[in-house]
């Protein structure tokens, strides 16, 4: 078996065992491979937009036995997998804006998964608020330290019928995470109050700060942001 990182162990343990996993952005094909030995799937698709990372993800899979039970596309984002093509779809290790972008352009096959699991590495509450509009439930959440940078892992299913309405704080912090008080939640709480306390600072010490500009509104957004992170702290505590 693989060694996987502390990111890619706790995707792996979100994906329920089923029949087709596909990993978009495959890069060394290490998650395909490890649930595929795991037993958790009988097949993968592993896609990427380069043939670089492809290519690498064939080569790790051949030297594991398991050509016949993977699929490689050249692919951008969803375009080359149809609709119930794959139980689960998991797209991790990119910016929350590409990941929206990929699931926007291919919400059909997007919905027509059972589990999706997505992991950001920024602009969390965009990607949130476009699951959220998309009637995409919050099944389960997790927070992983990579390279001193707090990512979170998300997991949901398409339920049509479903109304989910985030508030600011969920939409920046996860509505399971916060739930379940998670102790990285702390930690990332801390480190952005201290950040923002900072640039708070330097902005405030401006001579040139005019109503309705840029740098004012700036400093509201970021007041409002150490609210919630204040208020969150203190549910943390309780």
């Amino acid at each position: 078996m693989i060694k996987l990182s502390e990111r890619l162990q706790i995707i792996y343990g979100m994906v329920p065992k089923c029949n087709t996993v596909c990993d978009v952005g495959c890069d060394h094909g290490y998650l395909a491979i490890s649930l595929l030995e795991g037993g958790v799937c009988s097949k993968a698709i592993a896609m990427d937009v380069n043939k670089g990372p492809l290519n690498s993800a064939k080569e790790n899979v051949k030297t594991h036995g398991l050509l016949d039970n993977v699929d490689f596309r050249l692919s951008d984002g969803l375009a080359k997998l149809t609709e119930a093509e794959a139980d689960t779809i998991c797209i991790c290790g990119m910016g929350g804006a590409l990941i929206t972008r990929i699931l926007d352009a291919g919400i059909d096959v997007a919905r027509s998964a059972k589990t999706l699991i997505v992991e950001p590495q920024s602009e969390y509450d965009k990607l949130r608020e476009f699951l959220a509009s998309n009637h995409f439930s919050f099944l389960d959440e997790e927070l992983c330290i990579e390279e001193g940078k707090i990512y979170p892992i998300i997991k949901v299913s398409y339920t049509p019928d479903s109304s989910c309405e985030l508030s600011r704080d969920e939409l920046l912090y996860g509505p399971v995470i916060i739930k379940k008080k998670l102790p990285l939640l702390v930690r990332l709480l801390e480190k952005n109050k201290n950040e923002y306390l900072s640039i708070l600072e330097k902005l405030n010490s401006r001579k040139d700060i005019a109503e309705g500009s840029p740098i004012q509104k700036r400093i509201e957004e970021l007041e409002e942001e150490l609210s919630i992170i204040d208020g969150l702290l203190s549910k943390m505590e309780g």
